[in-house]
């Protein structure tokens, strides 16, 4: 718990001289009245247990965009997580009633932490063709996609669609658990329930080592933040027995590498443009020195020579607005707000949206169902968009 909480709030904000920029930037505020700068304010003063007691945290959306712009570095998010902690804890503060879907998804997430649970997920997402291991050196770590099928449509065409892709690509099979566990992400950021998440985690590396896994690849924005920063914080050696990338990632280092190519299947007539979320744990919740987001955007120049246009939304990359819904929590009439200001943006750009990550996928699908305006756009996830256009160099 030391290498992920500390119970000392005001020291996570010692540096902040209240500039009131997180205030100006944060995305909630467009939509209700939350004030950052304001909360870091009271928490300085000494008014710690007002700010927990009025439960107002439970509203962030972490999406980061505050520490983007934050002169001092000051992780609003973090301050988040570790404050849902104390107001679970401390406060007997119980955020279900604001959990989306009646709580199925993370309560699932906390059914598996329990080591006695051995998930049997349907397998029936496998392409035939693909040749899948229990053991081996390459992981597809496909998350809950399987679950989201109760009830949302063909969620399995993205785990379908990467692992034809690393099937494609690679000689060996690729090790996909039938017993995989949920990374935990929701319950790390959302619920506060940090303890899960380490039981979560372990049950994970266990998983990894005993397959004798060396690269984890996966298509979930979510994942990868989790796998490749969190469980990195937890376990020390964790960056050295495993290399984490995401979809984009292994398939530009491939392109580069001469490995594959891309390609148009079918003519077209006409030009289609295109556009991409970029969803929050890509593009504020990385290092600075990762390149997912101009790698993914190197790739989409490639399709002007495919039949396609990329165009960019008016907020993109690090300034790309959030879906409204983070790890199922607040989903309302304010976050179908922000998703609308983010689906006009989507339509004004192109007619095909794509994304990296499922849940802004299920989210901004969700909304689009709501409005006849905006059914015309389509979503696709980055691995539904690229499946038909990958070719092996021979």
């Amino acid at each position: 718990m030391d290498k992920i909480y500390t119970s000392d709030l005001r020291e996570l904000l010692e540096k902040c001289y209240q500039c009131a920029r997180c205030s100006g930037v944060c995305q909630l505020s467009k939509v209700e009245k939350f004030t950052p700068s304001r909360i870091i304010q009271m928490i300085l003063e000494g008014f710690e247990d007002k700010v927990l007691e009025s439960g107002v945290l439970w509203d962030c959306l972490t999406c980061n965009q505050c520490l983007k712009d934050c002169p001092e570095n000051i992780n609003f998010a973090d301050l988040v997580r570790m404050a849902r902690y104390k107001m679970r804890h401390e406060y007997n503060q119980k955020p279900e009633e604001i959990v989306a879907h009646k709580s199925i998804y993370t309560t699932i997430t906390e059914i598996m932490a329990r080591p006695y649970i051995q998930p049997a997920r349907s397998m029936e997402w496998v392409p035939k063709e693909c040749k899948i291991a229990d053991k081996g050196e390459i992981l597809y770590f496909v998350g809950c996609l399987s679950f989201f099928n109760y009830e949302f449509d063909n969620k399995d065409s993205i785990a379908t669609s990467t692992l034809k892709l690393l099937c494609q690509i690679e000689d060996q099979p690729i090790v996909v658990f039938k017993d995989e566990i949920c990374c935990g992400h929701d319950i790390y950021w959302g619920q506060g329930k940090l303890k899960t998440f380490i039981k979560l985690a372990r049950r994970n590396l266990e998983m990894f080592e005993r397959a004798s896994v060396r690269l984890i690849i996966t298509a979930c924005a979510e994942c990868y933040r989790t796998l490749k920063i969190d469980y990195a914080q937890l376990f020390e050696d964790f960056n050295q027995k495993f290399e984490v990338k995401h979809l984009i990632e292994y398939l530009y280092e491939n392109w580069k590498a001469g490995k594959i190519k891309f390609k148009q299947p079918i003519e077209e007539n006409k030009v289609i443009p295109f556009t991409y979320h970029d969803p929050c744990r890509l593009s504020r919740f990385l290092p600075k020195e990762n390149m997912i987001t101009e790698q993914v955007r190197e790739i989409f120049g490639e399709f002007k020579n495919l039949g396609y246009e990329f165009h960019e939304m008016e907020h993109n990359k690090a300034n790309s607005l959030c879906c409204g819904v983070s790890c199922w929590l607040n989903c309302n009439e304010k976050s179908k707000a922000l998703r609308y200001k983010r689906m006009l943006e989507a339509k004004n750009a192109g007619e095909i949206l794509v994304t990296s990550c499922p849940k802004c996928n299920i989210h901004l699908n969700c909304l689009r169902d709501d409005f006849e305006s905006l059914q015309s756009l389509e979503i696709k996830d980055f691995s539904e968009f690229l499946i038909n256009h990958v070719e092996i160099e021979k």
